[in-house]
């Protein structure tokens, strides 16, 4: 008897160890054999539960790693790595209430890290819950105040409540505290500043985050209409100008030159810039062109109307 129960455990162990050598190999599909072998013989049967399913984790089989991380936590109630990995596929799979529940027992049982952190602020922003939301996103921001998405999530939760100032505080605060230089924060806090009417603050945020990214030409296209919208065409022009310099997304930014100068009735100027984008491929130039002709012939030059026809004909 006492024979059998040695071998017993020997091949337990070596199902056990050869398992975790696979694994280490990053051979989870063969890991995954040898962890079951190891769970009926039974010696290392929650941890090869557990390792089961962290392989599992490995082949993307979420639902079956949950069923072993179930089984761990019966096993070993205390296995607070295992709750941790419970509530992470719970939060992938969108049950965030049952997230909560695991992340909150991994806490109870000591865990307190960023990771968990920060996935409890998601989850509670998620149900809706924003007290206990902000609560884990500053406790993200402890462990690691450059962490950016916790900055965010705090603003959307600011956001959320319609408060746009504290909002921006936030990200202000972002900004003067952590060490990455973001430029999309600048323009957040400028459609922040645009929600409560002020347009100039907005514009200044805009301005600073195309201190850094100048080759942001979406940012730059709609600070060029915010200049618009404050009766500022000139700054609008200037601005995009200045994008004209770095070759990207070129015919877009010509045609909102060309659209500007039609307002203010420069036809020969609109009429380069929409033929340029035309040139360039972009569909609309020649609409713009078109609108230009007409506009000289609906005011009774005819002659000149001809010639921007013409040039539209022979793309030139």
């Amino acid at each position: 008897m006492l024979l059998f129960l040695l071998v017993h455990f020997a091949f337990a162990e070596t199902y056990f160890e050869k398992a975790n050598q696979l694994y280490d190999k990053g051979n989870y599909k063969e890991a995954v054999r040898y962890y079951r072998a190891a769970i009926q013989e039974g010696r290392y049967e929650p941890f090869a539960w557990f390792n089961l399913g962290n392989s599992l984790v490995q082949l993307q089989k979420l639902e079956l790693a949950l069923v072993a991380y179930k089984r761990t936590v019966e096993l070993m109630p205390q296995f607070t790595k295992a709750w941790v990995l419970m509530g992470d596929i719970y939060y992938l799979n969108d049950a965030k209430a049952d997230a909560i529940v695991a992340y909150n027992r991994a806490m109870e049982l000591g865990e307190d890290s960023e990771h968990i952190h920060y996935a409890l602020a998601e989850s509670f922003f998620k149900i809706g819950d924003y007290t206990l939301s902000q609560k884990h996103f500053e406790r993200v921001l402890h462990f690691n105040p450059d962490r950016i998405s916790a900055w965010y999530g705090l603003a959307d939760i600011y956001e959320r409540l319609e408060d746009y100032e504290m909002a921006i505080q936030t990200l202000y605060k972002a900004i003067d505290q952590s060490l990455i230089s973001d430029p999309e924060l600048y323009f957040t806090i400028a459609s922040y500043y645009q929600n409560i009417d002020s347009l100039s603050k907005a514009i200044v945020a805009m301005e600073d985050g195309l201190l850094i990214d100048p080759q942001n030409t979406p940012a730059r296209r709609y600070l060029a209409q915010m200049y618009i919208k404050a009766n500022s065409p000139w700054m609008a022009i200037f601005s995009l100008e200045e994008g004209l310099r770095y070759n990207k997304e070129k015919s877009s930014i010509l045609v909102d030159l060309g659209q500007i100068y039609f307002t203010q009735k420069r036809y020969p100027e609109a009429f380069e810039s929409f033929l340029a984008a035309w040139n360039l491929g972009n569909p609309q130039g020649r609409i713009g062109a078109e609108n230009v002709g007409h506009a000289w012939y609906n005011m009774g030059e005819t002659k000149e109307a001809e010639v921007f026809y013409k040039r539209i004909r022979d793309k030139q």
